[in-house]
């Protein structure tokens, strides 16, 4: 007799196995389909930073926008929305502060060659001022773009 079709037991052995391989597939493969996002994400947080630091660059030293308010987790802004609708998700923060010389943060009685002998102060007649801009995506990826600015005469 020629029989056509699935019998019962093929079916159910068929069900078996696709119960055990559909989870460990998903398994090894999520990470992967998460982590194909995180370039764009990465980019956009960068673009977002990189906006806002060279917002800050545009202004004169003595701006009232890039006030100091002072030095430590104070002077950080609280994280805010990204105000451009395709950046849903995105927070920023940025913190200004002082820069002097030395471990005392001193005046540097001129311009330095180094920016890392610049400490931060609270002296507001120093040359320097540290611009320290953070973007967090979505998925918590994070871009810090950092920059010294000087006051031109």
């Amino acid at each position: 007799m020629s029989s056509k079709g699935f019998s019962l037991l093929e079916t159910v052995m068929f069900i078996v196995l696709a119960a055990l391989v559909i989870p460990a597939f998903y398994l090894t493969t999520a990470p992967v389909i998460k982590d194909m996002m995180t370039p764009t994400v990465y980019i956009k947080a960068r673009f977002a930073a990189e906006k806002k630091m060279e917002e800050f660059m545009g202004y004169t030293f003595g701006d009232p926008r890039m006030a100091v308010t002072s030095v430590g987790p104070a002077s950080i802004t609280a994280d805010t929305a990204f105000p451009a609708a395709d950046y849903a998700g995105y927070q920023w923060r940025w913190a200004i502060t002082y820069l002097g010389c030395g471990a005392s943060g001193g005046s540097c009685g001129g311009y330095i060659d180094s920016p890392a002998l610049l400490t931060p102060t609270t002296d507001a007649t120093a040359k320097y001022k540290k611009i320290d801009v953070t973007v967090t995506g979505p998925q918590g990826v994070t871009y810090r773009a950092v920059s010294a600015v000087t006051a031109r005469y």
